[in-house]
């Protein structure tokens, strides 16, 4: 074959090669799986450029996270039952403030407290802080959970350093206060 000029069987045997030779990534036996580029640029696309959604499993998320963790999903509170709960929550914290200022943590004087607002005991749960992993000693304090209306909480602790309060509604599987699994 001469420089400049190209003969017909040269280039059928040129087309060969380049066709088992220069194969997308992904289409034989063995390769890794071929990633789309994009070929045209935005000034020239017709349809407005997407951000494609991650499939597979994501890194630093278990298979079918969401769904193991879905009978941890809360019911959402309309507005009339957000304002009953800020309003049960500003009646609950000055109780609970004071409770932590005299340095009682514990959950007897707690539910106490709850009662003392005129809260039903039915709506009250009140338990003893989750000890820390590998102890077997809770810290000092105790957990909380108000139920009102038909689906609607409030929660939170009473500890050395703070006071939680936190509106929010309940969930189907255990209805306030989430229960301790580990």
């Amino acid at each position: 074959m001469r420089a400049g000029k190209v003969t017909g069987p040269a280039v059928a045997v040129s087309l060969a090669v380049l066709a088992l030779g220069c194969a997308a990534p992904g289409t034989r036996d063995g390769d890794a799986q071929a990633i789309p580029t994009e070929t045209s640029s935005p000034a020239t696309s017709s349809s407005p450029a997407g951000v494609a959604e991650p499939t597979g499993r994501q890194p630093d998320a278990p298979p079918n996270h969401g769904d193991n963790n879905g009978w941890k999903r809360r019911h959402e509170l309309s507005a009339a039952d957000e304002r009953a709960g800020r309003e049960l929550a500003a009646r609950i914290r000055p109780s609970l403030e004071a409770l932590r200022a005299a340095g009682d943590f514990a959950p007897a004087s707690t539910q106490r407290a709850l009662l003392d607002l005129g809260i039903q005991p039915d709506a009250i749960q009140v338990t003893t802080m989750r000890p820390p992993t590998g102890q077997e000693t809770p810290p000092p304090g105790a957990v909380y959970a108000v139920r009102f209306g038909t689906v609607g909480c409030v929660i939170g602790d009473v500890r050395p350093d703070r006071v939680m309060v936190e509106v929010t509604g309940s969930a189907v599987e255990f209805g306030c206060l989430e229960p301790f699994s580990h």
